[in-house]
């Protein structure tokens, strides 16, 4: 019974070819076989697109979507999500939905996993496993006790979702790493550029959401990482917040939990967002990289937010604080010619 629900894995890739076989090849590896996998080729390498028709050819489960043209745009980088996931979730047959980056992997077991948490349980509508920090060599960061994701096998969407949005440690990132029922995320017109928010803030609330700690998942962290490039370039996310927010009606739909609730998490989620601002404006500032910070600032200036960025700035330059040490280094560049790397 179980093997007849289909397990849709949606994966888009464009140049990571070494960390693409080895997402696929633990893909492929998954107990359960009922697997629908589904591999964008988002104008890719040529060496990526050998491997996506070599793997086509070698496994029936595979569908392959094709873009000519690479659809990040520097001036959207949120479009992929839009064009490159919902065209992936347009192809899909399976009864649920799971999204995977192509520089991250997953336990020989996860699907299975997953796909009995939502067989044992008719009012689950997410489904996650444990996320594992490794670094760019696959190597684990943490292998100290956990702390987080701390929460039982089946428990309300809504509470853990407040929980997280008040600094709990039932639940910690990716936002992405939950499996979602297909038919609740059509309901909610395919994925959202603000991919983790609207699964944990948009989704998750609506329904039991479901947790095997003994699912792994490996959620590589590196200086490539596109969240992390993206900040290093000034981009700020706070008009972003807002047409998700709008587009939703996030804090109407919250109305169900109350009033206040509602307002909490919309404030929240507002402070969050200026919190992390601030901090990556200090952090390039303090890094030189001075049109970046510009930048930054006329974006702020397009919204409604700056008041409230420069009650902020104290916390990021408190949060940087180390920083400081390359802001010297560069004065020191400047007045003596110089650059300490030590």
């Amino acid at each position: 019974m179980r093997d007849k629900h289909i397990f849709t894995i949606i994966m888009d890739t464009y140049n990571r070819p070494f960390w693409l076989k080895e997402a696929v090849d633990a893909i492929l590896r998954q107990t359960y076989e009922n697997l629908e996998i589904i591999l964008i080729n988002n104008g890719a390498t040529a060496e990526t697109i050998e491997y996506l028709h070599e793997i086509d050819s070698r496994d029936a489960r595979v569908k392959l979507v094709h873009f000519e043209d690479n659809q990040w745009r520097p001036e959207d980088p949120l479009r992929v999500v839009d064009v490159c996931f919902n065209a992936g979730l347009a192809e899909a047959n399976g009864d649920y939905i799971f999204y995977q980056s192509d520089d991250d992997w997953m336990d020989d077991e996860y699907a299975e996993k997953m796909v009995k948490l939502f067989i044992d349980d008719s009012e689950c509508i997410t489904a996650a496993g444990l996320p594992v920090p490794v670094d760019a060599n696959s190597n684990i960061i943490n292998k100290g006790p956990r702390k987080t994701n701390l929460r039982s096998r089946y428990m309300s969407g809504y509470e853990m979702s407040l929980n997280t949005l008040r600094g709990g440690n039932m639940f910690s990132a990716p936002g992405s790493i939950f499996t979602i029922r297909t038919d609740v995320l059509r309901s909610m017109g395919g994925f959202h550029r603000n991919l983790e928010k609207s699964h944990l803030y948009g989704i998750v609330p609506f329904g039991t959401t479901g947790f095997d700690e003994t699912a792994r998942f490996y959620w590589r962290r590196h200086d490539s990482q596109l969240n992390v490039l993206l900040a290093e370039s000034g981009k700020v996310w706070l008009n972003d917040l807002d047409v998700w927010l709008n587009e939703w009606e996030i804090q109407k739909r919250w109305q169900i939990f109350g009033s206040d609730v509602a307002q909490e998490l919309v404030t929240t989620l507002q402070e969050i967002q200026l919190r992390s601002t601030a901090i990556w404006f200090v952090s390039n500032f303090f890094h030189g990289r001075l049109r970046t910070c510009k930048s930054m600032l006329e974006q702020i200036l397009c919204t409604d937010y700056m008041l409230r960025f420069l009650i902020k700035l104290p916390t990021g330059l408190w949060y940087r604080r180390h920083d400081l040490l390359f802001l010297f280094r560069i004065l020191k560049k400047k007045l003596y010619g110089i650059f300490l790397l030590d």
